[in-house]
């Protein structure tokens, strides 16, 4: 994967340098192909990824609700809250991800209060989305 601005990503927005240092150093690097199921609706969640490059649909109920893109944050509801996850997500093109598993994913928050502020604002939006699904 080239390296890639984090900067430039919607979810790293107003992150500093030295954040951003941190959240890529605390990252894996993944890659999905077309078809590619990252998360199973219903799954107990043990990650959550960051789009770098590519598309992905969200899937509710069967339904594809969403179509997601460079800078979204995927799977980080069913870590913070502890519940399975509420979506089903499947690569629609190519992708690149930065993986935080559950353990890197709270030493993140832990450490990162723009993180963690970022994923509260976040949360907050999708749990009023699936509310309205």
């Amino acid at each position: 994967m080239p390296d890639v601005d984090l900067s430039k990503l919607e979810f790293f927005r107003g992150f500093s340098a030295d954040e951003l240092s941190k959240v890529r150093n605390m990252a894996e690097e993944v890659e999905a192909e077309p078809g590619a199921v990252l998360m199973e609706q219903g799954d107990v969640g043990q990650e959550m990824f960051v789009i770098v490059s590519g598309q992905a649909s969200v899937i509710v109920n069967g339904h594809r609700v969403a179509s997601v893109g460079p800078g979204a944050a995927l799977g980080e509801m069913a870590l913070l809250e502890l519940r399975p996850r509420s979506a089903t997500v499947k690569a629609t093109t190519d992708l690149e991800l930065l993986s935080f598993d559950n353990k890197r994913f709270h030493k993140l928050l832990e450490t990162m209060p723009g993180a963690a502020e970022r994923i509260a604002q976040h949360t907050a939006e999708l749990r009023a989305q699936n509310e309205n699904l």
